[in-house]
């Protein structure tokens, strides 16, 4: 069985159009299929949580952007059920990761045709000893996580999305945030040595390169498990941050001196103050932080073209 999860909202509707012509297939219905619009924030880890009792014989398919995903993700668990996706979203870096940048039929095909199963290694996060938790593509604190929490709530995103101009959004808010910024003091531990960082910007895990509509904020990230690849950037000036992130979308960025590249098994970020993060897209606050790799890999299917 395949059962369909589709973010309405998600890409001002395109996940909707896409899922619409799909069912009109012959290809789709003469397969066993279900479907679900989801309704509100949470509702597809529900729906996925659900199935998650009973796996045997069912496939997800997801259809939205990383919002959609990461919620399926946290409500399969520690289940392995095969996922699907295609991408519908404005962002869409997920896609980006497992190189599921297809048309939305040709994805469908692939599904089908395929029995190759790539794991997708994702993260665990636990924010301020509250209950773990999944990401799919990245968490941040600091600046870039508040230039996400402003996009997320300004009013021109919706606008530059419905004209494709989606990246827009991210370029400013990044400008509107650099204004007032203060950076962080904060206390890392990597792999049970400690940091005192002073001055810190961000700081960023990430499961493959992609973050913020394709700009590659660590050019190199491998997907694997165990190991998580971290970028800091302190001790910049204002001037030079707006400089460093006109680079990032060729990953040139990581020439600066201000930027490090770790790569760790696991990390915990602690202030004194709040910190904005924001995970797959979705912003909070937090003081405290470990992140790790997940044990147990996501089995994605349909990634590589045959």
């Amino acid at each position: 069985m395949y059962i369909f999860i589709i973010n309405p909202k998600a890409g001002n509707g395109r996940a909707s159009r896409i899922f619409s012509r799909l069912k009109k297939s012959k290809l789709y219905q003469s397969l066993d299929c279900i479907y679900y619009y989801t309704s509100y924030p949470g509702h597809a880890l529900e729906i996925a949580r659900r199935f998650s009792i009973e796996p045997n014989g069912k496939s997800i398919i997801v259809i939205g952007g990383d919002g959609t995903i990461h919620e399926v993700v946290n409500g399969l668990g520690s289940v392995q059920i095969p996922v699907g996706f295609i991408p519908g979203g404005s962002g869409n870096d997920f896609a980006r990761g497992i190189g599921a940048y297809d048309h939305p039929k040709t994805l469908f095909e692939r599904f089908l045709r395929t029995e190759d199963r790539e794991s997708f290694w994702i993260g665990d996060y636990q924010l301020n000893h509250n209950q773990p938790n999944k990401y799919v593509n990245s968490i941040g604190f600091g600046f870039d996580a508040q230039i996400v929490h402003k996009a997320n709530h300004s009013l021109y995103k919706k606008a530059l999305n419905s004209i494709r101009l989606g990246k827009l959004t991210y370029i400013v808010a990044l400008i509107q945030v650099l204004i007032d910024f203060k950076p962080m003091d904060i206390e890392l531990e990597i792999d049970r040595e400690k940091y005192s960082i002073k001055k810190c910007w961000m700081v960023t895990i990430a499961n493959h390169p992609y973050y913020g509509g394709g700009m590659k904020i660590i050019p190199k990230a491998i997907n694997q498990p165990e190991k998580i690849p971290i970028l800091i950037i302190h001790n910049i000036s204002k001037w030079k941050v707006l400089a460093l992130f006109l680079t990032v979308f060729k990953g040139t960025h990581v020439k600066f001196k201000e930027v490090e590249i770790l790569e760790a098994s696991q990390l915990t970020i602690g202030s004194h103050l709040d910190m904005y993060v924001q995970i797959d897209g979705e912003t909070t606050t937090c003081r405290t932080a470990k992140i790790k790799k997940n044990n147990i890999p996501l089995s994605i299917i349909g990634t590589k073209s045959e």
